[in-house]
């Protein structure tokens, strides 16, 4: 057996490829004895073992035994099939965290649906669509979203069931249940002449999604994630940060679920019904972090031109989707009410825009432009602060 050692932080990573058998187990535990040392967190990467024994199975609980006592974790990565199976036959999958290597997926002839920050979503079939993300993107991402779309269906979210993660190349993504599925963003566009109705049904959707409060505590809470998005931004000074967390700890924490890239292009029509897709970013916290994201996309990248490239769903139409899709989800304001609700809005869609920034999505061009953008949608008196 081959033992390949990496070490990042307090992670440790081995790759093993081949048998862990009676030769190999002695040495992956003499390797584990002897590099814990300020190790956290021990990563077993299965991807090419294709066989373990009874004795290499007590080598893997001595590892997670040494990393309990340590006060650390054990997780074992791309675990084949027969392995797996193995784990369960002996009921070690009630122990062991590990995680199912993902099976290989072409995209070659596969229709583009729809494009975001981070990914992109292809049609399988009548009944399939893949959510591929971009390889800037960490590797964990599939596997959370996985998890999160699986909680949030149980919550009540009408999305599809999120079935397998897929590996391409060296991107991962989620396969989802669809049922002769489109996008709402190209429903939009072959119902232009009926637009009010189907943006009420576009709010009605959104609100539904706002006013659900989780049972579990999966969803990670949207200021606190924002606040460390805001302290991991290095063209911040202090008084900017301390403006910036000041103001989202100002948040209502409402308990309610946000999807954070609740855009058409995301959204699915299952006949007549309404589908999410996309759950990577689900969290608890005002719709207000959903509402910036939606702007987001259907006014700043329609000013850009970029609307349809990103959705699907045509430049001057998603201006428009917009304008009537915020007055409808305030009840119609007017003017005046309607310029501080946007202020807010903007301010939130700042905050996603740090995080856009960080992730550096859309390559180095567009992250120079998302800091000019931040700093124009936040308050004025914000890029004062010296």
């Amino acid at each position: 057996m081959k033992l390949d050692t990496t070490v990042e932080n307090a992670c440790m990573t081995v790759r093993l490829s081949g048998r862990l058998a009676v030769d190999a187990a002695p040495v992956l535990e003499e390797l584990i004895d002897h590099q814990l040392a300020n190790i956290k967190e021990l990563i077993l990467d299965f991807g090419g073992v294709d066989y373990v024994s009874s004795v290499g199975l007590r080598a893997i609980l001595k590892a997670q035994q040494k990393m309990k006592d340590l006060h650390g974790s054990l997780q074992l990565k791309n675990v084949t099939k027969p392995i797996a199976d193995l784990f369960e036959m002996t009921g070690l999958d009630r122990i062991l965290h590990f995680e199912r290597k993902p099976r290989t997926l072409s995209i070659d002839g596969l229709e583009l649906i729809a494009k975001g920050a981070n990914g992109e979503c292809y049609k399988i079939d009548e009944e399939t669509v893949v959510k591929l993300y971009f390889d800037f993107v960490k590797e964990a991402s599939a596997l959370k979203e996985k998890e999160l779309a699986k909680q949030a269906f149980v919550a009540g979210v009408p999305t599809p069931i999120s079935f397998d993660v897929v590996e391409c190349g060296n991107r991962r993504g989620i396969l989802y249940e669809m049922i002769k599925a489109d996008t709402l963003s190209k429903y939009i566009e072959k119902n232009v002449d009926r637009l009010d109705a189907v943006v009420e049904m576009y709010v009605t959707f959104c609100k539904q999604i706002h006013s659900i409060v989780p049972t579990t505590n999966i969803f990670p809470d949207a200021v606190t994630l924002a606040c460390g998005y805001v302290d991991a931004c290095e063209f911040f000074n202090d008084r900017q940060r301390a403006f910036l967390k000041d103001r989202l700890l100002l948040t209502q924490r409402q308990g309610t679920l946000i999807h954070w890239d609740l855009h058409p292009g995301n959204i699915m029509m299952q006949g007549d019904s309404l589908c999410l897709i996309d759950m990577g970013d689900m969290a608890v916290g005002t719709p207000y972090f959903d509402l910036g994201q939606i702007k987001q996309v259907l006014h700043y990248y329609a000013g850009l031109g970029l609307c349809y490239k990103f959705t699907g769903l045509g430049d001057a139409n998603a201006m428009r989707v917009w304008e009537k899709f915020v007055a409808s989800y305030f009840d119609h304001p007017d003017s005046e009410a309607l310029a501080v609700i946007e202020e807010n809005i903007d301010f939130y869609r700042a905050i996603k825009n740090v995080f856009l920034y960080l992730c550096n999505s859309g390559g180095e061009t567009m992250r120079s432009r998302r800091k000019d953008f931040i700093f124009q949608m936040l308050p004025k008196e914000f890029a004062q602060l010296k």
